[in-house]
Parts: structure tokens; sequence; C-alpha cells
């Protein structure tokens, strides 16, 4: 019988060796270098000892802890070290995700392990970069992009550089949190009873007193798209752990809308 020929595909290969941030998450260091294709970067975390900060600015709402806050609301909180923004010394184009949007598992894990990552001086590689659409989220409505039943639970944030309206840095900004940070922000403002309140809604309105800004780089994390002219960013996070919104510099004056992709 003749053999049918077989086609191997291709490994995928990881766009990064995850285990190079680990001090990162054991707090070890403040930054770590590393090279991607021969190009330089830096990384550190955006809000180190998350966890930490969380608990105490939430002490009275939650006075037995941020774990047992977490078992009441039944919300899961796994990223004590929020963020990773990974710095690149020149442009560098990542293939983040594949032509059928399924995102790379080097990015996957660092996205479980600091809920968040942040590419700067970065662009999407290759005809990838066209699969966006474009959005603009409404002012300090934390929301979630997909349900729970969605296979596309990752969402993909991009500034692209060579894009002529992107290229001027961006008047609003896009705040994230973790899920956890909602209950107990509507626990602490009287909006919801921790007796009954279970799990992530779909979207909260948080911190409409003119205080959200006070707490960037602490409770919040802002990216805020303000590198320089022709500057590429991306921000990656999951669904199921980040909540976030669009924080309006100037009331009125909205920034222009930003590429958003959902991954598998």
């Amino acid at each position: 019988m003749k053999q049918s020929n077989v086609i191997s595909l291709p490994q995928r290969l990881d766009l990064f060796d995850t285990g190079a941030f680990a001090a990162l998450n054991a707090r070890r260091a403040k930054t770590v270098g590393g090279r991607f294709q021969g190009i330089g970067y830096k990384a550190r975390v955006a809000v180190p000892d998350y966890d930490h900060i969380i608990a105490h600015h939430y002490r009275t709402t939650a006075p037995d802890g941020l774990a047992a806050a977490c078992s009441l609301a039944d919300i899961h909180f796994d990223t004590p070290q929020f963020g990773l923004i990974i710095d690149f010394d020149d442009p560098a184009e990542l293939a983040v995700h594949d032509g059928d949007l399924v995102l790379d598992d080097s990015i996957r894990t660092l996205v479980a392990q600091f809920g968040a990552v942040f590419l700067h001086n970065a662009t999407i590689a290759g005809t990838s970069r066209e699969k966006f659409h474009r959005n603009i989220f409404p002012h300090l409505k934390f929301h979630v992009d997909r349900g729970p039943t969605s296979i596309n639970q990752h969402s993909c944030f991009t500034r692209d550089p060579d894009d002529p309206v992107q290229r001027e840095p961006r008047r609003s900004s896009t705040l994230f949190i973790a899920n956890i940070v909602a209950w107990l922000e509507m626990v602490r403002t009287s909006r919801a009873d921790p007796k009954s309140e279970r799990g992530t809604r779909a979207s909260y309105e948080l911190f409409q007193e003119g205080k959200a800004a006070k707490l960037f780089g602490k409770i919040i994390l802002e990216q805020a798209w303000e590198a320089p002219l022709g500057i590429g960013e991306i921000a990656i996070i999951d669904n199921r752990t980040v909540l976030h919104a669009t924080y309006d510099k100037q009331k009125k004056l909205r920034g222009y809308p930003i590429g958003a992709r959902y991954l598998i």
C-alpha cells in the first residue's frame, strides 16, 4: 500500500523565555534585561506588591484580609505583582498572535502571572497587524470584553505607529484593575452587599468621585498611550481576571479609537 505523505508543520516557538521574568515575580529584582531577536529590552513590574496595596487600601472594607475577601466574593486573585512592562530599546515587531488569533503561549503565561503584559516600542508582526477593529471604551466604566463562555478571552489593545491616526500620543488612557478591586470598591461605597455579591459583574462604574487619578500606580494600573510620535504600544489582558476602562484625561476631549482584537 502506498503511504500518504505526512506534512509536518513547523513548531511554534514562544516569543519569550518566561523564566527570564521569574526574578520580577519573586521580587528578587526591580528590573531584568534581555534581548529579543537582537533588540535589547528592560522589564519591570508596574505595581509591585499589588496584594499588599489592595489589602491596605481596603482594610476597613476587608478587615480579615484580602484572601478572606476573595473567598467571600468568590473571586480568584493570583497576581501580587501586577502588570509586566517590557520596554524595547529599538522598534520591535512581535508575532503576539497567529493568523487564527491564537495568543503566543509565552505571553499567555506572562499574563497569567502578572495580570497584564505591556509591550512598549513594539508592534504586531506581519499580516496579523491588520487584524483589529477600533474602539473607545466608556469613561471609568470597568468591564469585560468577552463573556465567560467565549473562547477568545484575551484582549489585545494596540497603538500602531504607522497608522496616521494613532501616530500621535493619545488624549485618553486605558485603566486596569484586578476583579477583586471592583468588588471591594462596590462594597466600600455601599453599592453592593458583601453577603450577597458574588463573582464578577460584566461592568462597573467606579471611582466617579474624581479620585481615580490619585490611585494610578497603586490600585489602578494606567496605560497612558503617551509615548512619543510614532512609537508602538501593545497591552494584553485576560478578561477572566482583569477589568478595563477608558480614562478621559480632559473632559470632552476623547482620544482616538485604540486598536482592539480578541485572542484565543
